[in-house]
């Protein structure tokens, strides 16, 4: 191959690059071409402009079918044990007034409930002292409900150390559901004391 044929080969093969390269270049430009028309668009969606895909695209590729996967085994949470029983009954038609005899069945349904706010109990404790014939000192009688100091029972320190340290509760919400839940009257002041003899007690 002469240097002339040399020459043509490398000119023909820099001019088949440089038609690739603009090929390229053209399907560069038609993307942002349309990139630039969607920007000015009004009615384009923000996550749209920012060259999202919209939801259902994005769902389409990955989209699941809903349930449990076969094979799954269900779980059943067992039925309560009932604490009481109550029977429902009527004596008579609600539509003719005709007496209804004895239930031809019976459906029996069992429903958890919790109890209704229950109120403050206040409890007057007369606490005995004496005096010992024999060695003269003097016996405080106790019991175990009635605490050593403050006016507010164990049962109340007990639910304000929970709400505090399980709950996380600052001490103005701790006040909110004492009031919410049982009618009592305690400041924030109060709750914080009963944390801290709550702590004490458990070291």
């Amino acid at each position: 191959m002469t240097d002339k044929n040399v020459i043509i080969k490398q000119l023909q093969d820099a001019i088949d690059q440089l038609k690739r390269e603009n090929e390229s270049l053209k399907g560069h430009i038609k993307e942002l071409e349309a990139k630039l028309a969607m920007h000015d668009n009004a009615h384009t969606p923000p996550s749209l402009k920012r060259g999202g895909k919209r939801k259902k695209d994005q769902d389409a590729g990955d989209r699941k079918k809903p349930g449990q996967k076969n094979g799954h085994k269900g779980v059943t949470r067992p039925p309560a044990k009932p604490d009481r029983q109550v029977d429902v009954m009527k004596d008579r038609c609600p539509d003719c007034g005709a007496e209804l005899g004895v239930p031809v069945s019976v459906e029996s349904r069992i429903i958890e409930e919790i109890p209704e706010p229950q109120p403050v109990i206040v409890t007057e404790y007369k606490i005995a002292h004496y005096t010992c014939p024999h060695c003269q000192k003097e016996v405080v009688a106790t019991d175990a409900c009635c605490p050593k100091e403050g006016r507010f029972g164990n049962n109340t320190i007990v639910q304000a150390a929970l709400l505090k340290y399980e709950d996380r509760l600052p001490h103005r919400k701790i006040q909110n559901t004492m009031m919410r839940q049982h009618g009592l009257k305690i400041s924030p002041a109060t709750i914080l004391d009963l944390t801290r003899r709550a702590a004490d007690a458990v070291q």
